[in-house]
């Protein structure tokens, strides 16, 4: 198995709100005024932070999800996102409108794509007038798929669909609906079908489903939309958010983990009470199933199979000081739905996630909120008590409940334990049901390089192959590497995968 291969870049100070205007510019550059990132990323990636690209120095099919807090300089504005590969058009367009009275807004954008060594990442806004920050919180996930099963399709023109009776906003068969280039789509062993607006997944087992839902709203709407993840004629997931015409565009992501049977097909639906909403420019369907490659290898290959999702399926009580919105004891009637879980376990009592080995994890929160009035909350991601993230992002209540979306990767140790909490400024807000939490730990050696024992220690013993001095040179598997790599030859020198070649050489004799 090879290195892991992931990227974090997260916002921890916000840009000045005029950091991008009317001319497309990079978003994750740290020459953006005021602007503060953080990062972890492993080295086969490399952020160049003053140009804001992305390069992969090796080739792969990767997951890139941005989830962005953007905030409007002044007026009504549409803030628009691209990924671009290299200098050719781009492959992901969405666009969310963040008018400045209900800002700061949070959107995500999010697709799979396929690179070569060298390929260059560039991920871009711009504004449709005045200019918008980025704000604390904001982040760029990148994840290597290490299953060769994964589909990714994204609207490339939106649809127009005008009903109030349930629907799919991707098929592209019903009158007014959306299209998908196909610059816009990738698949291996899954199938897209545009014409029902599906996946089918070749085979059971494990798989990440993740839409970011960017909803049109025409005319004047301004009423609830249920959306529905299906299999089959099987609901997996619902979430009801606002549609509203004085935020159109706005955004609402879902990401689970779920079990499936081999040939599942599945959909989504949406189904809004009045007025007519319809699938906007990115909004993304994207499923693939996760470590495929390491099943029926040794048992100590399944740590790297640890994952969790939880979906909450209850509305929490009021409150608006800080609390933990999976811990049960916020609800009447509390109901948390763990759709899947290995090496991670959920404690509802308090709302507590503990890792059960050392590793990297990628946390994605969805919270699901409504507000008494306008208000401002503060969302964190806590390890061992200690927050590891932190943004602010607004709820208005004209247009509630409203759908804020978190993601970072974290370095965890076995029982570790991870925390989320939201705070209002002061009204009461209340986690709703279709808030969801997915933790998945990224593909990974089970025993990591570390310093070495002495060569020769105080006995003068020569270790030469222990496990603490040769086998603690290298990134593994299994506790004790091949004895060969104690002896010196090729296999031992760094950077060198063949033997010197040794010829004779000339005389300038005569």
């Amino acid at each position: 198995m090879a290195a892991p291969s992931y990227a974090k870049i997260l916002c921890t100070t916000s840009s000045a709100n005029t950091a991008i205007a009317t001319s497309a510019l990079y978003v994750f550059d740290s020459d953006h005024g005021s602007v503060v990132f953080s990062s972890d990323i492993s080295d086969d990636i490399i952020w160049d932070e003053s140009a804001g690209t992305i390069t992969f120095q090796n080739a792969g099919v990767y997951h890139i999800v941005a989830n962005l807090i953007t905030e409007s300089a002044a007026g009504i504005r549409t803030h628009t996102v691209t990924f671009n590969l290299n200098s050719d058009s781009a492959i992901y367009t969405g666009a969310a409108q963040c008018p400045a009275a209900f800002d700061p807004l949070s959107h995500t954008h999010q697709r799979i794509i396929s690179v070569d060594d060298g390929d260059v990442l560039h991920i871009k806004g711009v504004a449709s007038a005045s200019t918008f920050g980025i704000n604390a919180g904001s982040s760029l996930v990148i994840n290597k798929i290490t299953s060769r099963v994964y589909a990714s399709s994204t609207v490339s023109t939106a649809g127009s669909n005008d009903t109030t009776s349930e629907f799919n906003p991707l098929d592209t068969d019903l009158t007014g609906g959306p299209a998908f280039a196909t610059a816009h789509k990738i698949a291996s062993g899954i199938t897209f079908s545009g014409t029902a607006g599906s996946m089918t997944v070749p085979s059971a087992g494990r798989y990440l489903i993740m839409v970011n839902n960017l909803i049109g709203a025409g005319g004047s709407t301004n009423s609830d939309v249920a959306i529905h993840i299906k299999s089959g004629a099987s609901e997996l997931y619902t979430i009801t958010t606002r549609a509203h015409n004085n935020t159109d565009v706005e955004e609402t992501s879902i990401c689970l983990i779920e079990d499936l049977a081999a040939a599942a097909v599945l959909t989504m639906t949406w189904d809004i009470g009045s007025g007519n909403c319809f699938a906007a420019l990115g909004t993304t369907f994207t499923v693939y199933k996760l470590n495929e490659d390491l099943q029926g290898r040794q048992e100590v290959i399944d740590i790297n199979n640890a994952s969790i999702c939880v979906v909450n399926k209850a509305s929490s009580e009021d409150a608006a000081s800080e609390y933990n919105g999976f811990d049960e004891d916020l609800y009447s009637s509390p109901d948390f739905d763990t759709r899947y879980t290995n090496d991670i376990t959920f404690a509802s009592g308090d709302g507590t996630f503990t890792i059960g080995s050392k590793g990297t994890y990628w946390i994605f929160y969805t919270a699901q909120i409504s507000t008494a009035s306008d208000a401002q909350v503060t969302t964190k991601i806590k390890l061992n008590g200690t927050a590891i993230y932190t943004s602010v992002a607004k709820i208005d209540s004209l247009n509630d409940p409203m759908n804020r979306t978190h993601s970072t990767i974290i370095d965890c140790v076995g029982g570790d334990s991870i925390t989320t909490t939201i705070d209002s400024d002061s009204p009461n807000i209340t986690h709703l049901a279709g808030s969801t939490i997915t933790i998945i730990k990224i593909p990974d050696w089970a025993n990591k390089r570390t310093t070495p024992e002495d060569l020769i220690d105080s006995g003068f013993r020569i270790n030469s192959f222990s496990q603490d001095h040769l086998s603690a040179q290298h990134d593994r598997h299994a506790d004790q590497v091949p004895f060969i790599f104690g002896v010196p030859g090729p296999l031992s020198l760094r950077k060198r995968n063949s033997a010197p070649i040794i010829t004779v050489g000339k005389t300038n004799k005569t």
